[in-house]
């Protein structure tokens, strides 16, 4: 009787997960972990502090699309050898692995110095994951990583991935953009630029970039954009179009700035549509 019960219980949990998981967006669960590590039994040696918040895909009426997509997140999130685990072990496997190569990077450096020596091995990692744009299309997913391992300063990168929900691919420049459009959009992303400094009060205006510390020549599409209802966005990370103390860089289009580069169908056509016709 009682292994008749936990085989119904078993059941009717699957079926609860089968339709809960029939539907037209892709759901996430939230994963957080916060944890400090010290590199010997002497606190003043060092540390390596973690604090994650990542958000995994877990539920979408398609599977074989879902897992594709699971599997990617996971890879640019922890790494390929991350992707054989569940959602409830892998950030606490993820934060074990980091804390091991930690200790095994500078404990046989710390073994060298002698006890006059003042150093300390201060390390930082921080990684957030969210999802930005999800409907019945598109699911659109960043990731914002900040890792310091001493030095004069640490270094944070945000990465964005777009899925195509019909096939579960990356969406890419190429499937948006018409051909030859990187002339173009590397113009208007310079004039973005100048233009979002005159719109944000906390920033300093700008009349000419050649006349700021940007890399000009370097500032083109470089396939790190996430997608919105108003337009395209993109950002540029330290050292990319700018020296590090000007920080990341995002540079919000409109639709309706790139109408005449986007293909005529596409899996954003239904986004800009809309966006141009409410203007």
């Amino acid at each position: 009787m009682r292994r008749n019960y936990f085989i119904l219980i078993i059941s009717l949990l699957s079926i609860i997960t089968f339709f809960s998981c029939k539907q037209k967006t892709v759901r996430t669960i939230d994963k957080t972990a916060v944890e400090k590590a010290y590199l010997s039994s002497d606190t003043t040696k060092g540390s390596l502090k973690i604090d994650i918040d990542v958000e995994i895909p877990v539920c979408y009426d398609n599977a074989a699309i879902l897992d594709s997509i699971k599997k990617d997140v996971i890879t640019n999130l922890f790494g390929p050898e991350y992707t054989g685990f569940g959602e409830d072990s892998i950030v606490q496997v993820f934060i074990k692995d980091l804390i091991r190569e930690y200790r095994l990077t500078n404990q046989p450096i710390l073994a060298q110095m002698d006890s006059t020596n003042f150093y300390s091995f201060n390390n930082e990692h921080h990684l957030e994951g969210f999802s930005v744009l999800t409907d019945e299309n598109i699911f659109s997913y960043g990731i914002n990583r900040y890792v310091f391992m001493g030095g004069a300063h640490g270094l944070s990168n945000l990465t964005y991935l777009n899925y195509n929900l019909k096939t579960g691919k990356k969406i890419t420049e190429a499937d948006i953009f018409k051909p030859d459009y990187e002339k173009d959009l590397s113009d208007i992303i310079k004039s973005r630029i100048v233009e979002q400094s005159k719109e944000d009060d906390s920033v300093q205006n700008i009349e000419k970039l050649e006349d700021t510390d940007y890399w000009v020549d370097e500032i083109k599409p470089n396939g790190n954009f996430y997608l919105s209802d108003e337009g395209i966005n993109y950002v540029f990370n330290p050292y990319e179009i700018a020296p590090y103390y000007m920080g990341q860089t995002e540079v919000n289009i409109p639709y309706s700035r790139i109408a005449y580069l986007l293909e005529p169908v596409s899996v954003i056509s239904y986004l800009a549509s809309k966006a141009i016709s409410t203007k």
